[in-house]
């Protein structure tokens, strides 16, 4: 069985023959190869400044995250992770190779005149259009064995409140709205400052909760069933303690639109697989499968084309029957064979004088049919699938359980009390206003 050793010395002792290392040279300003640059996703730790000569988080064109080791002994000891889940055929090591990024060994840069190392890892951004990210990491105690006294002493200061109340700290995020589509950062001196309310309020704008907008169920089930994946993980294994580790939680806010505009015309219902949500508790949440979460993607083209053809054709019937209509003074006549006079300049499209009818709203309506058509027809079945995501991320304070007969508390506490308030969204229609 391949493990982390007890002994730090003993588990760097394969790191003079690291596989797959590959170097690369800065080319220009701080000065990234082509293919290169700054991972614009990135919510927590360093970024890359030139003033500051700090290294951050990279990305390259092949969907692959640069991290850099900054801190040897740090970095070696997640190199030796990484390293160890590739070739480890435990059965825990096994299943939790499923929830971490794949490895695909490390690289060399020159930056600011110092040859640093990279982990290369999957993005858990790639194929996102509007990609939603947020750090959370796990557990009241973020200390290890290792630590001294000042280090215990500073962690323990550091988002005391979101610690001590659910046993985990929002450490930063970035969120587009659905609405506006603007993109939105909050740092960690924002997540610092998070108390118990503030974090649920923090959820919640991750979410893209607001009293006008309901929870979507299917993003709830989604982030569910992969959190509870990894609840369960942590109440068989005993071989580590995941100190100072994070979940890295992803989903597409294109995507999101997508089923709330669905939602809120009453179509789609079923494709959360209607799950009672008094059913949802920590408990018994591995009795539920995430087999009944699927997009019912021919229903709903369907249903968009349908839609969207019927409004052509309500606007063409409109414009039609109206036989004269001043615009600001701009008189142009339309006649019941939809035919126009040789100067005839359409502004915008005629109204009709009946109330019920507003051609804005309507053609606003039209263009929202057809953009959810196009992503529907577009969209492969992948890309429906997997517009969620959540990753294990930050091994560098990760040890070997002293005692094998008992469960990582620290790590389940925190878990366990981010799944209660995920599952909070769905037990009533009221938490808008929690």
């Amino acid at each position: 069985m391949a493990t982390l050793d007890s002994q730090a010395d003993k588990t760097l002792c394969h790191l003079d023959k690291l596989s797959k290392i590959e170097v690369a040279e800065i080319s220009s300003d701080y000065g990234l190869p082509v293919g290169i640059s700054p991972l614009e996703s990135r919510v927590a730790g360093h970024s890359l400044d030139s003033e500051r000569q700090t290294i951050g988080m990279l990305r390259t064109s092949n969907g692959r995250v640069f991290k850099p080791v900054i801190k040897p002994l740090l970095g070696k000891r997640e190199i030796t992770f990484y390293e160890n889940l590739q070739i480890s055929q435990d059965p825990v090591m096994i299943q939790l190779k499923s929830y971490v990024p794949r490895y695909y060994g490390t690289a060399e840069l020159q930056i600011f005149g110092r040859q640093i190392t990279f982990l290369k890892l999957k993005d858990i951004t790639e194929g996102m259009a509007e990609p939603c990210v947020m750090d959370i990491k796990i557990g009241r105690r973020t200390w290890d064995p290792l630590a001294t006294p000042e280090k215990k002493a500073t962690e323990e200061l550091k988002y005391a409140e979101s610690k001590r109340t659910y046993g985990f700290c929002i450490t930063g995020f970035q969120v587009y709205s659905v609405t506006s589509g603007q993109l939105k950062k909050f740092g960690k001196h924002y997540g610092k400052n998070l108390d118990a309310k503030a974090v649920v309020e923090a959820l919640k704008i991750f979410l893209n909760i607001s009293p006008e907008r309901p929870p979507c169920r299917q993003l709830i089930v989604k982030l569910l069933s992969f959190l509870w994946k990894i609840l369960l993980f942590f109440r068989t294994q005993r071989l580590f303690r995941f100190y100072s580790s994070s979940l890295l939680v992803a989903y597409d806010a294109k995507r999101l639109r997508h089923y709330l505009r669905l939602n809120e015309k009453g179509v789609n219902r079923s494709s959360d697989g209607n799950v009672d949500s008094k059913s949802f508790s920590t408990t018994n949440s591995h009795r539920t499968t995430t087999s009944n979460v699927f997009d019912a993607t021919s229903n709903n083209v369907d249903t968009s084309r349908n839609r969207t053809t019927e409004r052509v054709h309500f606007i063409k019937r409109s414009i039609s029957l109206s036989s004269e209509y001043d615009w600001s003074k701009k008189e142009r006549i339309v006649n019941r064979s939809e035919s126009c006079s040789p100067d005839f300049q359409a502004d915008r499209p005629c109204r009709t004088n009946s109330c019920a009818s507003n051609f804005d709203d309507d053609i606003v309506r039209m263009k929202e049919d057809y953009d959810d058509l196009v992503n529907e027809l577009t969209s492969s079945s992948e890309e429906k699938q997997n517009w969620v995501r959540i990753n294990m991320i930050d091994f560098t304070h990760v040890f070997p359980a002293e005692d094998h007969s008992t469960l990582d508390r620290n790590y389940l506490e925190g878990i366990e009390n981010l799944i209660k308030l995920v599952e909070m969204f769905l037990v009533s229609k009221d938490t808008t206003g929690a």
